[in-house]
């Protein structure tokens, strides 16, 4: 059996980001993923207790949005990496991320690699 191609989408660009929810735009085609990879690549964190939580959701529409069991990332308190991998079984998928703490900042991007079923 020969490889399969992966798809992959920067689902949010490398940017400075401050407290609060920060989501990315649909994914197409995800539903017809075996298996989805989140890579977090953060450059820089500021703040009192800075933390970013990543992980993904899915939509069988584009506007209405679940998360998708298990998808989360470990938290990052400082510069770093991340890895999460999950299945998605809807049509489409999206990075959600959450940065908390007291004045925080973090500087990161979200990957999204695809391997279709």
């Amino acid at each position: 059996m020969g490889l399969r191609p992966v798809f992959g989408d920067v689902a949010l660009a490398s940017a400075a980001r401050g407290s609060g929810a920060h989501v990315s735009g649909p994914v197409a085609n995800a539903g017809m993923a075996a298996d989805v990879l989140l890579m977090v690549h953060c450059t820089a964190a500021a703040g009192t207790s800075p933390t970013l939580d990543c992980s993904l959701e899915e939509s069988a529409d584009g506007s209405t949005w679940t998360a998708v069991p298990n998808s989360s990332a470990t938290q990052l308190t400082a510069a770093g990496n991340r890895v999460a991998t999950a299945a998605v079984t809807k049509n489409f998928v999206r990075v959600t991320s959450t940065v908390g703490g007291t004045s925080p900042s973090f500087t990161y991007r979200a990957v999204l690699l695809i391997v279709p079923e």
